[in-house]
């Protein structure tokens, strides 16, 4: 995926846009899909998830275009560079909280890859911009760990 004409920041930036796109359309899956015992609970939670990933969608995608990169969202992109797994649309509830759990350890990775990038290349918008999206989602991830014990 790495373009040499793209900046190391660029470039990560854009893994994140493409991991995070496929976890937005996860999230979609699993408000649409939920069942059970725990259905209202968790499906206005994945709504409440999936709106603020598409928040962080076009915030990182603008970053890039301030960086003058290209935004990378072709399906194509996404479905070849991912390392957010996609899921099916039908699974337990339990699993989809899982399956959210190590999608943030994805993107915490990542992020920490942009903040690397972005601390060596002297960008202080960018670190600005993006440590509080860690802080977010190991939160998150503290709150359905608590949800799953």
């Amino acid at each position: 995926m790495e373009n040499k004409s793209e900046s190391a920041v660029v470039s990560r930036l854009n893994q994140l846009l493409i991991d995070y796109q496929v976890h937005y359309q996860n999230l979609r899956l699993f408000h649409w899909n939920v069942k059970g015992p725990f259905f209202f609970v968790l499906h206005d939670k994945f709504e409440e998830l999936y709106r603020e990933a598409a928040e962080k969608v076009d915030e990182i995608a603008e970053r890039v275009l301030a960086l003058d990169g290209t935004p990378k969202g072709s399906l194509k992109n996404i479905l070849s560079n991912a390392h957010v797994e996609s899921h099916a649309e039908q699974m337990d509830a339990n699993a989809m909280v899982e399956a959210i759990i190590e999608a943030h350890k994805i993107l915490i990775g990542d992020l920490n890859e942009v903040l690397k990038a972005a601390d060596e290349d002297g960008d202080e918008g960018t670190i600005d911009i993006f440590t509080s999206y860690i802080q977010e989602l190991e939160k998150h991830n503290w709150m359905f760990k608590s949800y799953l014990k």
